[in-house]
C-alpha cells in the first residue's frame, strides 16, 4: 500500500538525479463551462485554475482529459447523459496554462456529431496542442501519441469504455476500450519508447472503488510494459497503488467540471491531480495535488482541515485496494445501491412482449438496455448485483461506506 504524507509527496524509488527525470502533470475531467468558459475565452487563466496553475506550469508536460466537444455548431447525438460542448476560443488559454496533450477517449468528445469531433481535433492542433484517443476512424483513434520530453520518448495510449461517442473503423470518435488489444499495443510500444503511459476513461460514476474487471485490466497493462496507468470518469477520487514496478491511479475524479445540479455530492467538487516524476520505464515519485472547485468556478489546492480530511479518505481507499477481498466487498456493497438497472431491463422486455416494436417507449428502453450491456461500467454493476443475489450473500455494508462515498 502507498501511504500518503501530509505534503502529498511520495518517493517510489530512491531519488535519481534531477537531470535524468522529467515531470508530468495529469488531471481528470476538464469541461470549461459557464463562468470558466467565458474567462478562458478572455484569456483569464488564473481565475479558472487558481493555485493549481503554478504546479501545472512547473511541469515539463501537462495532460488533461478534455471531456467535451469544441464547437459552436453541430447537433446533439442521441445518448445517455448530457451533451457537452465548449467554445473553441478556450484553447489558447488552455495552452497558456501548460496543457499540451488532450485525451479525447471519453463519453462526451463526440456529443455533437462526427463533424464537430473532427473540428475539436482541428482546434487543438491549430492552437499548438496534441490529442490522443480520438481520430477520424479506429486506426487513428487507437494510435499512440509520441511526445519528446527532456530527451525521453513518451508513448501515450488512451481508450474509453464503450459508449455513444465511440469511433468505428470508418467514422470519427473516441477510441473504444479493447483490453487485450490495448495490452498488446503496450507491449509493442515498450520496445519503441522510453516510457509508456496509458490513460483510461472507465469506472462507475460516483463509486469510489474500481471493479474487479478494472483492477485486472489496469494491472495487465502494467504487466504488458506500461510504466503508469492513470484513469478517470467516475467523477470521484479512487485510490492508487504500485504494482509490479508500475504505478496505477484508478480515478483522479473531476479536475474542472462545474456541477450540473445543486445535489451533486461533495466528491464532485473535491478530487486530485498528479505530478509524476519519471525516468525511462519508471515513475520515480508522485505528488498528490488535492483540489476543490469553488462556487465561483475557480479550482484551488486544498489546505488546512479540508486537505487533511481528503487525504485521510484517499489513504483509506489505498488500504482497501491493497486487499483483494476487501476491494470486492466494498465494490459489491457499492453496487447494491444501484437498483434502476434491473428495472430498465425488465421493463424493456415487458414492452417487447406486447409486440409493438416501433413504440417510441420500447425503442428508448431498448437503447438504454443495450447501453447497460455494452458499456462496461454498467455491466460491472449488473455482474456484481446478480452475483450477490444469486449466491444470497448480501454482505453487511462496512461502517465507513457512506464516508468513502463522500455524499455529504
Amino acid at each position: 500500500m502507498i501511504s500518503i504524507p501530509a505534503d502529498g509527496k511520495i518517493a517510489l524509488v530512491p531519488a535519481p538525479a534531477a537531470s535524468d527525470t522529467a515531470t508530468v502533470f495529469i488531471t481528470g475531467d476538464l469541461i470549461p463551462r459557464e463562468k470558466a468558459e467565458a474567462r478562458l475565452c478572455a484569456g483569464e487563466v488564473e481565475s479558472v485554475f487558481g493555485t493549481v496553475l503554478p504546479v501545472i506550469r512547473s511541469c515539463d508536460l501537462g495532460i488533461t482529459n478534455l471531456e467535451c466537444t469544441l464547437t459552436r455548431g453541430g447537433e446533439p447525438i442521441y445518448k445517455c447523459g448530457p451533451n457537452l460542448r465548449a467554445d473553441p476560443a478556450v484553447m489558447p488559454a488552455l495552452m497558456k496554462a501548460n496543457f499540451s496533450v488532450y485525451a479525447l477517449a471519453n463519453n462526451h468528445s463526440r456529443d455533437f456529431g462526427d463533424e464537430s469531433f473532427v473540428e475539436t481535433m482541428e482546434h487543438i492542433t491549430k492552437a499548438g496542442g496534441k490529442y490522443v484517443g480520438g481520430g477520424r476512424n479506429l486506426a487513428e483513434a487507437s494510435a499512440p501519441l509520441y511526445c519528446e520530453v527532456k530527451g525521453m520518448k513518451i508513448a501515450i495510449l488512451n481508450a474509453s469504455m464503450r459508449q455513444a461517442c465511440d469511433c468505428t473503423r470508418t467514422t470519427p470518435g473516441s477510441n473504444p476500450l479493447n483490453a487485450p488489444g490495448l495490452a498488446a499495443q503496450v507491449a509493442q510500444e515498450k520496445a519503441k519508447a522510453d516510457f509508456v503511459l496509458v490513460l483510461v476513461h472507465d469506472g462507475k460514476e460516483q463509486v469510489p472503488f474500481p471493479s474487479p474487471r478494472i483492477r485486472e485490466n489496469y494491472r495487465a497493462f502494467i504487466d504488458a510494459g506500461a510504466a503508469a496507468v492513470i484513469a478517470h470518469h467516475p467523477h470521484t477520487a479512487q485510490g492508487f497503488e504500485s504494482y509490479h514496478g508500475g504505478f496505477i491511479a484508478y480515478s483522479l475524479g473531476n479536475f474542472h467540471f462545474p456541477a450540473r445540479s445543486e445535489t451533486a455530492p461533495k466528491s464532485w467538487y473535491e478530487s486530485y491531480s498528479l505530478k509524476l516524476t519519471i525516468r525511462p520505464h519508471q515513475v520515480t515519485a508522485i505528488e498528490v495535488i488535492p483540489h476543490r472547485i469553488n462556487e465561483d468556478q475557480c479550482i484551488n489546492i486544498q489546505t488546512g482541515e479540508a486537505r487533511t480530511d481528503f487525504l485521510k479518505r484517499l489513504r483509506r481507499l489505498n488500504e482497501i485496494l491493497a486487499d483483494e477481498d476487501l476491494s470486492d466487498l466494498y465494490y459489491n456493497c457499492g453496487a447494491m445501491r444501484y437498483t434502476h438497472y434491473a428495472w430498465h431491463i425488465r421493463h424493456t422486455f415487458e414492452l417487447q412482449d406486447k409486440g409493438n416494436l416501433q413504440d417510441p417507449e420500447y425503442l428508448r428502453e431498448m437503447f438504454y438496455c443495450n447501453h447497460y450491456l455494452i458499456t462496461e461500467e454498467h455491466l460491472d454493476l449488473l455482474r456484481a448485483r446478480t452475483f450477490v443475489q444469486y449466491h444470497a450473500e448480501f454482505p453487511e455494508a462496512p461502517a465507513d461506506l457512506e464516508y468513502l462515498f463522500n455524499l455529504k
